[in-house]
């Protein structure tokens, strides 16, 4: 009893989800191990990256709340280097540099910790995943004509 190729793709498909939700780039470099097509690429990286800012949008708190408490002590600030990024930037900033080089939950937690509403988090950030994974899986497209395979 293998696994069928169906199965093992949605594997993949799901671990490049679930990986770009929390940590994006990581997500584009096993998109590209994986040897997904552009729209595969453009497709599971961005998609994983908006289902992690929605969840981290909505539910951080809670788990901010629920790691303090684990830990016994209470949930570490922000550090002052975040709060100069967010008054030199803002959320347009902090959305589009979240993919790159922050994180999902990282640029949500910024977002949410200088009171941004939530649907404004989330609607900034989904343009930028969504300029990021097009980015990307562009990138990669173009880069694979000097590769071989």
């Amino acid at each position: 009893m293998g696994l069928y190729m169906g199965e093992v793709d949605l594997w993949r498909y799901l671990s490049v989800g679930l990986m770009s939700g929390l940590k994006f780039m990581v997500g584009v470099a096993m998109s590209a191990a994986f040897r997904f097509s552009f729209w595969e690429q453009f497709l599971t990286t961005s998609g994983g990256g908006i289902a992690g800012v929605v969840f981290f949008t909505y539910l951080g708190d809670w788990i901010r709340r629920q790691i303090a408490r684990w830990r016994g002590r209470p949930a570490a600030s922000l550090s002052p280097r975040w709060a100069r990024l967010w008054e030199r930037y803002g959320l347009w900033g902090v959305a589009f540099l979240t993919p790159p080089i922050l994180s999902p939950p990282l640029g949500t937690a910024i977002a949410l910790a200088f009171g941004t509403p939530r649907p404004h988090i989330v609607a900034r950030m989904t343009l930028a995943m969504i300029f990021w994974g097009f980015f990307f899986a562009g990138l990669w497209e173009s880069l694979q004509q000097f590769i071989p395979f």
